[in-house]
């Protein structure tokens, strides 16, 4: 049995967000109905509050039946929406409630949760200031990140502010499907394949994208210390890695770039079983690989049971399941897991 399993991929909205929404009359707003509570993003938009994945005795008790140690929660939407996709003039307030809470349950709960905070896109020159507070202040390990934001290095440079604050605290930053701020929110889809092509395809896209950025370019380069860390086994960038490595004398890429492995960053394996875990370790390195499950969305039983399914030898199995990877990189991240300041 392998001890101090870490789920690096976890989400979960704490009751105080969900607080400052229900005292709002207007969207975006909790709602309390005769069947329940609501979340109305939009006009036109609303959607049943999951009321099973807030709850964090019933979370806890599915860790104990799968084994895992500790989840390192974040924001990727607000009640099944984007934080990029509500108004910007509360953004501000959501991140802060956000952190609060989160910083609150790792009080608590510290002996089974750490913490990622969420940051002021839309409030760019303030958004280091709220890293710099959640990690210094609020015992949180870094910042969770949409990957739309790194695109492109043009994009990227954008959000260099962060970046700086992340490499001088050591801090972890997460890089999960997400857009920028001002993208209106998604309408229902018409159909399976919308499905399919948003939330598979879009989304693995945009994380591609985002590791090219952060390999291929010089990007990264003044950061050393800040551990980055790609989401969903970063894309589609394991499959590709062997057409990077095929090409690269064609396409001009640098020979220390040719291999199609990854150097710098570290993925998570949510959202993928045994086959997708096997290509991952053999094409981008066993040692870039963290677990991860995107609970609560995802049940956290297949998730690891992927990566027991993968084919590896006993090491790189529980190197994978305890975050080795990410203990030898963060500084920070290596303090918070094991209980010190």
């Amino acid at each position: 049995m392998i001890n101090d399993v870490v789920d690096w991929h976890a989400h979960w909205v704490p009751p105080e967000l969900v607080a400052y929404l229900s005292e709002r009359t207007t969207e975006p707003m909790v709602t309390v109905e005769e069947d329940g509570r609501w979340f109305a993003a939009a006009p036109g938009l609303r959607q049943r509050l999951k009321e099973n994945q807030l709850d964090i005795a019933l979370r806890i008790a599915e860790m104990d039946r799968t084994g895992i140690t500790r989840q390192v929660l974040s924001l990727a939407v607000v009640l099944g929406t984007f934080l990029g996709s509500l108004p910007a003039e509360l953004e501000k307030t959501l991140v802060s409630a956000n952190n609060g809470g989160l910083a609150r349950l790792i009080r608590e709960r510290g002996d089974r949760f750490s913490g990622l905070a969420a940051l002021p896109l839309a409030h760019l020159a303030e958004a280091p200031a709220f890293l710099e507070k959640a990690v210094g202040e609020q015992g949180l390990l870094g910042a969770i990140l949409p990957a739309d934001a790194f695109a492109d290095k043009a994009t990227a440079e954008r959000h260099a502010g962060i970046f700086e604050m992340a490499n001088r605290l050591g801090a972890h930053l997460f890089i999960h499907p997400g857009p920028l701020p001002g993208t209106p929110p998604a309408p229902v889809a018409l159909d399976d394949a919308e499905i399919v092509r948003r939330r598979a395809v879009a989304f693995q896209d945009s994380l591609t994208a985002a590791v090219v950025t952060f390999e291929y370019t010089d990007f990264l380069d003044p950061y050393p210390d800040a551990v980055v860390h790609v989401a969903n086994l970063g894309g589609t960038i394991a499959l590709l890695a062997e057409r990077i490595s095929m090409t690269a004398e064609r396409m001009g890429v640098p020979p220390r770039l040719a291999d199609g492995r990854l150097h710098r960053l570290i993925v998570d394996t949510a959202s993928f079983g045994g086959r997708g875990v096997a290509l991952a370790a053999e094409t981008l390195g066993v040692d870039r690989l963290v677990f991860g499950s995107d609970s609560p969305a995802l049940a956290l039983a297949p998730a690891r049971s992927g990566v027991e399914a993968a084919g590896l030898n006993a090491v790189d199995r529980k190197n994978i399941l305890t975050g080795s990877a990410l203990r030898r990189l963060g500084k920070k991240s290596s303090r918070s897991l094991t209980g010190s300041a």
